[in-house]
């Protein structure tokens, strides 16, 4: 059984993967932001202001940075890539 930690990243990664081409690859940008519209029905666990965390994407060859924000009360959630070990 997954950590409420492992279940979000698993999910987070999966969001990631339904957007990132649209959002950055066809956009030519290094992040991207999706709120709660955009996320309808595609998390299932409880979301805490300021989750965080990262994880390497083998299509791009690079670490994502991942971060809740609680904005205008909803909850968005913004992706970047890192480059050099550091967000862009």
């Amino acid at each position: 059984m997954r950590t409420r930690e492992q279940e979000l990243e698993f999910q987070v990664r999966d969001i990631f993967n339904e957007f990132y081409k649209e959002k950055m690859i066809n956009e030519v940008t290094t992040s991207f932001i999706l709120d709660e519209d955009d996320l309808s029905g595609m998390l299932n666990v409880e979301i805490k202001e300021n989750d965080k965390g990262n994880f390497f994407h083998d299509e791009l060859e690079d670490n994502i940075f991942y971060k809740f924000i609680r904005r205008k009360e909803k909850n968005i959630l913004m992706f970047l890539k890192s480059e050099n070990g550091g967000c862009s």
